[in-house]
């Protein structure tokens, strides 16, 4: 007996008696019978359900990269195959046909029963075949003649064999179809090719879609990133630059890549050591020479395993304007806010204005708390500088064993940055400028003539370019005079002075600013507040020594403890009250008494002198003894302390 007589005559048993031999009761295909018997009458040929339209759209759009793949392997196989009428097709994980190759007449056939594209072949419809098998096991799968469970497959053999994606997850299956008289044990191993090549190709798919996302993102980052990127091989040959690494080192883009990165760049000996010991160096601040040109660079060196380099250019234009925020002051004060009613003070503006156009130093004098700052603020907010930082620095504050690395900065460790650098692009202004150390005037001095500035413990030359303001308090002229304070540097920064009048030679700023601060206060509690004209008077009247800084404070004072909206002159404070500055009724100042003299003339050698006693007492020529009964009976501990 023939196998298609016996496998006929065991299906004719099954359908009969719905049992078979032992030997083959244990097959995958009596299996699939059994479950077929509940849903398909082998006898009746009923045709299998197909998906058109959208749906089916949105399985080929859904598959669409196995369709490409598997669509060349189909055609490859079924043109070297094209002597014998056979049907490739590929179905996806659900058994759903979504490309057909093969012989028309074949074709034309299988249509005829239904088995089309976008058919589904699975045992609840045609019974047992072999992509529904396939499917459910895993593995290659033939069906011949009779093993199928519907009648009308009898004439069929096929095989079909799964693929997979790269992890491990079913994608669907080949099916080689034939008429059984056609069928030969070549088509399981053809079948099987088949899957194997379309997996593989989707396996290079998938890696490749991978590395392309991977480079798209590494793209992405070297374009985005603010450091600048260099990295070269063991033969340091650059194998790569990005757009900022180029435009630090100001390197042609496209002409980098392929050349000697020592033929184009010049390290400075700390990154030439790190290179030749390959040791990682972190956010070293250099000058490297490019192409004959010195350039300032914070860079991190990188060894990689395979002897080669990457080299970090971090942007010091960005960690310096973040230093800048994080030292430097909001100029928040233009020319308009400034208190300008008075004459005296009105020229002091106009001064100013002319002396922005210059861009050489500007000098500022005046007294404690005239609005030094405020105007320094103003002229910064009018100068070429106005978009960089205003960074200021108090000369009287400095420590003496720190003021060098605090003032020059420093390149050790991890570095930091003068203030100088800091203030590039920008303004620095400088208090009490008369207490700058002789060592920072010298190095003030060369700035100001060279334009380059070297740090604390460096001899690497910086560019900086920036607006210089100096304020002091004290004629400096007198400090050059006594040798304290260098004539050269003196002359650099004394183009433009400007001397603020204090507030008591300008009435009328007082009585403005008196004025807003009644204002301000008003608005915030919600009252209108006037003062009876005698104590404006008085207040107008009143010394202010302590010019602004004093006027607002006792003003505020006052006007916490106002009795009612209205504010009298018997509640002001009794030193206001009893003023013996204020103007006698003929307008002339009162004569000033001689202990005001007194105390006066030591609170000028105490800012001369720097408050050093056995100096201030050579001055006075008076004893160390008296002067300190003097200080006691004046009231002057705390300004000598």
């Amino acid at each position: 007996m023939d196998k298609q007589e016996e496998l006929k005559k065991r299906w004719d048993f099954f359908q009969k008696h719905h049992w078979v031999s032992p030997e083959f009761s244990s097959s995958v295909v009596f299996k699939s019978w059994q479950r077929c018997c509940k849903h398909v009458n082998p006898y009746q040929w009923i045709k299998p359900h197909i998906v058109a339209g959208y749906t089916f759209n949105s399985l080929l759009t859904r598959h669409r990269t196995t369709l490409q793949v598997a669509a060349i392997v189909l055609e490859d196989i079924y043109t070297l195959s094209a002597s014998e009428p056979m049907m490739l097709a590929l179905s996806d994980d659900n058994g759903c046909m979504l490309q057909l190759e093969g012989h028309p007449a074949l074709l034309e056939e299988l249509a005829q029963l239904g088995l089309r594209k976008g058919c589904f072949w699975n045992e609840n419809m045609i019974g047992t075949n072999a992509v529904s098998l396939c499917l459910e096991l895993n593995s290659p799968v033939e069906l011949i003649m009779a093993e199928h469970y519907h009648k009308y497959l009898h004439p069929y053999a096929g095989a079909a064999a799964p693929f997979f994606d790269l992890h491990g997850k079913l994608c669907g299956a080949i099916l080689l179809l034939k008429r059984a008289e056609l069928y030969s044990k070549e088509s399981l191993l053809i079948a099987t090719a088949c899957a194997r090549e379309v997996e593989l190709r989707l396996h290079m798919r998938s890696e490749q879609l991978t590395t392309n996302n991977v480079l798209c993102q590494r793209n992405a980052v070297l374009e985005c990133m603010d450091d600048g990127l260099l990295a070269w091989d063991e033969n340091r040959v650059i194998t790569m630059i990005n757009l900022q690494a180029a435009n630090a080192f100001n390197l042609p883009l496209n002409d980098t890549i392929g050349k000697n990165v020592h033929q184009l760049i010049r390290f400075s000996p700390i990154i030439l050591a790190g290179i030749e010991q390959q040791v990682k160096l972190v956010r070293k601040q250099i000058t490297v020479e490019v192409l004959g040109e010195f350039i300032e660079a914070l860079v991190t060196l990188r060894p990689l395993s395979d002897n080669s380099f990457l080299l970090l250019i971090h942007p010091l234009d960005k960690i310096r304007e973040l230093a800048q925020r994080q030292i430097g002051r909001t100029a928040n004060i233009t020319f308009e806010d400034l208190p300008a009613v008075s004459k005296k003070m009105r020229h002091v503006i106009t001064v100013a204005r002319r002396a922005v156009k210059s861009r050489v130093p500007i000098l500022l004098y005046g007294e404690e708390g005239v609005g030094k700052l405020g105007l320094a603020m103003a002229i910064h907010n009018e100068s070429e500088f106005k978009a960089g930082p205003f960074i200021t620095l108090n000369c009287g504050m400095l420590h003496p064993e720190s003021m060098d690395k605090e003032v020059l900065g420093y390149d050790e460790d991890k570095g930091q940055a003068s203030k100088f650098e800091l203030a590039h692009g920008g303004t620095l202004y400088l208090e009490n400028i008369e207490y700058l150390p002789t060592g920072l005037q010298s190095a003030l001095l060369k700035m100001l003539k060279t334009g380059l500035i070297m740090r604390s413990d460096s001899q690497r030359l910086i560019p900086v370019n920036f607006q210089l303001i100096a304020s002091a308090q004290s004629d400096l002229a007198l400090y050059v005079s006594q040798s304290r304070f260098s004539r050269q540097l003196y002359y650099e920064i004394s183009t433009h002075e400007i001397d603020i009048p204090p507030l008591r030679s300008r009435k009328e700023d007082v009585r403005f600013l008196i004025d807003n601060l009644l204002r301000e206060h008003g608005k915030v509690n919600n009252s209108f507040i006037t003062l009876e004209p005698k104590a404006l008077e008085a207040l107008v009247n009143y010394s202010w020594k302590g010019n602004h800084s004093e006027l607002k404070n006792r003003i505020e004072k006052i006007l916490l403890h106002r009795k009612g909206n209205v504010i009298y002159f018997n509640e002001l404070p009794d030193e206001i009250k009893n003023n013996p500055h204020a103007n006698n009724e003929e307008g002339t100042p009162a004569v000033l008494s001689l202990d005001e003299v007194e105390r006066q003339t030591i609170e000028q050698a105490w800012e001369l002198y720097g408050g050093k006693m056995n100096e201030m007492a050579k001055a006075l020529k008076i004893g160390r003894t008296t002067l300190w009964r003097k200080i006691n009976k004046y009231g002057l501990q705390p300004m000598i302390s």
